[in-house]
């Protein structure tokens, strides 16, 4: 299927349609057996009443009915559950979609955005969208399939019992399913949206609160603070008193339309006869209601069982309007994060063998914080040392260089003027080491072979032998294939770093930029790591940038960044 470019109910239900024709097909048979249910068992028991006042009890076939009747219950429970299973099944391949389909987003906006889009309020915010989403079709759409079934098979029902019948039912069924969820949902649609935006602003503010409650304190802030808390919490309280209201509301008017559908029924059905009776004192006159004589009464019992199983299909959807309102808000707020991935046509590049960059000034989006604008030389066979106090933009410097964040200035690759942010062409040929690096949730081996795809088994432990990690990985149960947790929460800081300064030695890019590759490692690791750089991974050109000095440090040379 190809992925929408924006998110839609519609594009949602139809992302997997052969994945959610069976929890529909099973959900269909257990409402259907639903109401047959209580039909047939309404009409068994009337006709078994009947036929025992009649003295016919002995000749009565009590054996299918209830053969029928006990088929439908197992219909109806087997497909509840059914509908269970494979539909939360479906929902899972629908948040498996809405997930891949915000990562193409998330990817897709400008390099300088990402961290920007890893806050923490952002991501709690897509997961509380996602949540809302995922739950219409349970809450939305099959119920509303279910009751319009309902109704279509109680009318088919109600056609051989009298044709006049179907006018009330038909528009019963414009009430329950159409009048109604729309004039509660358009009483209460402010109040269902400004509600899930208040509930996910609440929300960041009390999560932001533990973090800035000390400073609050102690500032005598605290209580201007928890007097906005208490006013969000006010206004949602305000949002949920309407929603109730209209649900209410709506289940009411519910119920008023299915006793005027009963109402109209016995009055389709029946003739009222005046009945006079005479005795000594006086005559009395009153009103008897009878059937008509073409109209069954056990199949009457019957229908009306029948309208009460329909009716409590009908009673969710004067509440589902409160999942569409909140489905609608998730799909809005995530279409805000869409962006068309943007079409560069970044220049073919040889080989890099010469860098220069001129005015350069690395920056980041948020902040503008970054480094003074500096001159840079850099050729084959170079390495540059980057130093400076703390706080002059050194790994400022170094992220730009790397397209991590933006810049302002000229570069030229190869003597010619070219763009290297969000330039693919150039980026294939740089590996980057920021301070803190990305272990992944998988083994060792996998980790590196990021890297290269294709390493073998005896190159990943030479590259764990450069950067002192071999003798660590064979003292593992299981050495290459060794799982790391999230993050490498399981590895020191400095064999994280190390372990991912491996995986780029193994990409064998031209220019390799380090940012603090030594920190927190002792002088014969660091020794032997220097020896790896100078001899068998040696890059064409090198950016280190390091506040301790290294065997690499008396061959480079040093730009000292101002302040």
């Amino acid at each position: 299927m190809k992925k929408p470019t924006t998110l839609s109910l519609a594009k949602l239900l139809l992302a997997n349609p052969w994945g959610f024709i069976v929890p529909v097909m099973t959900g269909v048979v257990s409402s259907v057996a639903g109401v047959a249910l209580l039909g047939v068992s309404g009409w068994f028991i009337s006709a078994a009443g009947l036929a025992t006042a009649l003295g016919t009890a002995l000749a009565f076939n009590y054996l299918t009915p209830g053969a029928i009747v006990r088929g439908l219950a197992i219909l109806r429970t087997a497909g509840r559950y059914g509908e269970q299973v494979t539909a939360h099944n479906h929902l899972l391949g629908l948040l498996r979609t809405l997930r891949l389909w915000v990562w193409d987003q998330r990817v897709a906006k400008p390099i300088a955005d990402l961290h920007q889009q890893s806050r923490g309020d952002l991501l709690q915010r897509l997961v509380s969208d996602l949540d809302q989403i995922i739950r219409w079709p349970l809450v939305v759409f099959l119920p509303w399939l279910y009751a319009l079934l309902g109704y279509i098979g109680v009318s088919i029902f109600a056609y051989f019992i009298d044709p006049v019948l179907l006018w009330p039912l038909t528009i019963a069924a414009l009430c329950h399913l159409v009048i109604l969820p729309y004039v509660c949902g358009r009483f209460a649609s402010h109040a269902v949206h400004v509600g899930q935006i208040l509930g996910v602003h609440r929300r960041s503010r009390f999560v932001s609160l533990f973090s800035a409650l000390i400073t609050l304190t102690i500032r005598g802030h605290w209580q201007d603070y928890a007097a906005r808390l208490e006013q969000l919490d006010c206004r949602q309280k305000r949002m949920e008193w309407q929603i109730q209201q209209a649900i209410s509301l709506g289940r009411l008017l519910g119920y008023l339309v299915t006793i005027g559908l009963f109402a109209s029924l016995f009055f389709l059905l029946g003739d009222l006869q005046a009945d006079t009776f005479q005795t000594s004192a006086f005559q009395n006159d009153s009103m008897n209601w009878q059937l008509k004589e073409h109209v069954s009464g056990t199949w009457l019992v019957g229908l009306v069982l029948a309208l009460l199983a329909v009716n409590e299909l009908v009673l969710p959807l004067v509440q589902s309007f409160v999942a569409q309102g909140q489905s609608q808000v998730g799909l809005r707020r995530l279409n805000q994060i869409q962006q068309d991935a943007p079409s560069v046509s970044a220049p073919a590049l040889g080989k890099l063998n010469r860098l220069s960059l001129q005015d350069w000034r690395g920056y980041h989006l948020e902040s503008g914080l970054g480094n003074q604008p500096i001159h840079l030389e850099l050729s084959a066979g170079d390495t540059l040392w980057l130093r400076g106090a703390s706080g002059t933009g050194k790994s400022t410097l170094l992220a730009s260089i790397a397209g991590d964040c933006l810049a302002t200035g000229k570069a030229y690759v190869n003597q010619e003027e070219c763009k290297i942010y969000d330039n693919p062409n150039f980026q294939a040929q740089l590996s980057y080491l920021p301070q803190s690096p990305y272990v992944f949730q998988q083994s060792i081996a996998a980790n590196l072979m990021l890297g290269k795809a294709d390493a073998s088994d005896t190159e990943m432990w030479a590259v764990l032998e450069a950067v002192a990690l071999a003798d660590w990985a064979k003292g593992l149960e299981n050495g290459l294939s060794t799982l790391l947790s999230s993050q490498g929460r399981d590895l020191s800081g400095g064999q994280r770093k190390r372990l991912a300064l491996a995986r780029l030695l193994l990409r064998r890019a031209p220019l390799l930029l380090l940012d603090e590759p030594f920190d927190g490692l002792d002088k014969a690791t660091i020794e032997r790591i220097c020896q790896a750089l100078e001899h068998d991974y040696q890059p064409d050109m090198l950016i280190l940038v390091s506040h301790i000095d290294s065997p690499l440090s008396g061959k480079a040379k040093v730009i000292e960044l101002p302040n």
